[in-house]
């Protein structure tokens, strides 16, 4: 037990200063336990070894995982997939699967193998593509919309996946195992179901007056149903994601999910680390070349048929090039696919060492990919503007612009539409990347165009128009940087407003001689001040539920300022 315990010890010390590196180089924290694993285990140090004791830790890892993603995946969320990122995301599965299945035949693994790893190679990486365009802010663009219903088209196939593999055993008949599996996955569900609305539903009402109750028994809920899931004859990981599932209409689901997170996170990191330490250095050598193919196949294959999908949908070339982008790599679900097939002897030590090391590198590589794909594009863009159909279904074109506009807005979320009522009756021209803010304008029959400041041609075209005001509600400095120098050049006398979102930005805008900087805290505070000097108690209450009541109005107009 001692010496358990060192090891244990060690690996999260190392681990810990893997995750520190991976952070710096703007990395996955997947891929520093998947490292530290290799360094530590019998591939190099030698310092730990595969355990019993660590693959308990690691299964109960995979299973709070899943039993997050189930309180996280509403069926409800299907209804919020557009058309396109049905389309596509259907389009890159398949083409992904049956490529990569015959790939994997042709390297010599078995049906089975081969089924596995192409489903594997199918998925992209949520929790890495959010984050990556969540730090970009472009979640809420065109292009992130699309590949956030892609990823959810995803999740919905590795759902299927997992509650078919628990209840196949190889040897056995394709079409009877199918179907007892299905039926027998269905009474599970009514199971769970009926004991959720009957029971668990009252008694979690009742601990969340509690929160250490409240933990316990969501944890509770997810081994019981881990429990009869291996009972009957699906996997322990399987019950935890629906017991989750059966809570994501819960209200209590994000409370849950808040408290069992960091719980989750060690364990899973030990999952990633006992990943790396069970693959063997003899095995990756004998598959550098499958790696490769399959590498170069997710890089270059799933972007390519995201982006031929996408304009021959209509789509900006773009668009659909940053969308491609999102699919770049494989996900951390495609190492739990692995393992849990590894597990259910359904496929090899080497397939799971292929799709691990594919998932390294695919990672890491498309991590440059998404956060620099502006530069790339602009590197490729006369290449791929040429696969654009006439009949585009997103247009930056400025020939429906009505009148001469005096003012340019970039940006109409909270600012921006506070500022839109005040100036709706101007000649006002607003610049948006979100398609429910352009939509809610056009309803408004205010002059509207969608389009993104990070494309050169749009931003060229804008430029052109030489309106008198040009405002710029989003803190971003290089885009800000961007504005200034473009409309500048082309009409020096136009007044330009711009946000900072920090004091750096403030004062450094100013030097590259912005006419009016917009530094929200500092005004939020310059505001309270002359409350503070100019009003009594009394009044300044007034002015707050002033204020109050003029946001509660603005949100039942309009829900994206949420």
């Amino acid at each position: 037990m001692a010496d358990f315990l060192i090891q244990l010890a060690t690996l999260i010390l190392v681990a810990t200063i893997f995750a520190l590196i991976a952070q710096f180089f703007k990395q996955s924290t997947i891929l520093a336990y998947v490292i530290a694993g290799i360094i530590l285990g019998p591939m190099l140090l030698n310092l730990v070894s595969p355990s019993e004791s660590l693959h308990i830790f690691a299964q109960i890892g995979i299973s709070l995982l899943l039993f997050i993603v189930g309180i996280s995946l509403n069926p409800k969320h299907i209804k919020e997939i557009g058309k396109i990122s049905l389309i596509t995301g259907t389009g890159q599965i398949v083409f992904t699967f049956i490529i990569g299945f015959f790939i994997s035949k042709a390297l010599g693994f078995t049906s089975l193998e081969s089924a596995y790893i192409s489903i594997a190679l199918t998925i992209s990486s949520t929790i890495i593509i959010i984050k990556l365009l969540t730090d970009k802010n472009e979640l809420d663009t065109l292009h992130g919309r699309i590949a956030v219903g892609l990823l959810l088209i995803q999740d919905f196939l590795i759902v299927i996946t997992l509650v078919l593999i628990g209840g196949f055993k190889p040897g056995n008949a394709l079409l009877p195992t199918v179907i007892l599996t299905i039926l027998k996955a269905l009474f599970l569900l009514l199971g769970i179901w009926l004991a959720h609305k009957i029971l668990v539903k009252h008694i979690l009402n009742y601990m969340a007056r509690h929160q250490e109750l409240l933990f316990l028994g969501a944890l509770s809920w997810c081994f019981a149903v881990a429990v009869a899931s291996i009972k009957l004859g699906f996997s322990f990981e399987v019950g935890a994601f629906l017991a989750g599932l059966s809570l994501s209409k819960s209200d209590f689901g994000s409370e849950i999910t808040s408290k069992i997170r960091p719980l989750r996170d060690f364990f899973i990191a030990i999952f990633f680390i006992n990943l790396g330490i069970s693959m063997i250095f003899s095995s990756i050598k004998e598959l550098i070349f499958p790696i490769i193919i399959f590498s170069l196949f997710i890089l270059i294959g799933n972007p390519l048929v995201v982006y031929i999908i996408m304009t021959l949908a209509g789509y900006r070339s773009r668009t659909s090039f940053l969308t491609g982008l999102t699919v770049a790599q494989i996900s951390e679900f495609s190492l739990i696919l692995m393992a849990l097939g590894l597990k259910a002897n359904h496929v090899s030590n080497e397939a799971s060492v292929l799709v691990t090391t594919v998932g390294i590198i695919t990672i890491t590589a498309s991590t440059y990919l998404i956060l620099y794909g502006d530069k790339i594009y602009n590197r490729l863009s006369k290449v791929l503007v040429i696969f654009e159909r006439n009949n585009l279904k997103e247009s930056a074109e400025l020939k429906n612009v009505k009148n001469h506009p005096e003012i340019l807005l970039f940006g109409c979320h909270r600012m921006g539409y506070r500022l839109i009522d005040r100036i709706r009756d101007r000649k006002i021209l607003v610049v948006d990347f979100n398609p429910d803010v352009v939509t809610d304008l056009i309803r408004k029959n205010i002059n509207v165009i969608y389009a993104d400041i990070k494309d050169n041609e749009t931003l060229e075209n804008l430029s052109n128009i030489k309106s008198k005001y040009v405002i710029s509600t989003i803190p971003n400095f290089e885009e800000n940087k961007t504005i200034l120098k473009k409309f500048k050049n082309k009409n020096p006398d136009c007044v330009v407003f711009l946000t900072a979102k920090n004091i750096y930005d403030y004062l450094e805008l100013y030097k590259l001689k912005a006419d009016f900087v917009i530094f929200p805290e500092y005004l939020a505070g310059q505001k309270i001040n002359d409350y503070l000097a100019h009003l009594d108690p009394k009044n300044i209450r007034k002015w707050g539920q002033f204020y109050k009541d003029q946001i509660v109005e603005d949100l039942k107009k309009n829900k994206s300022l949420m």
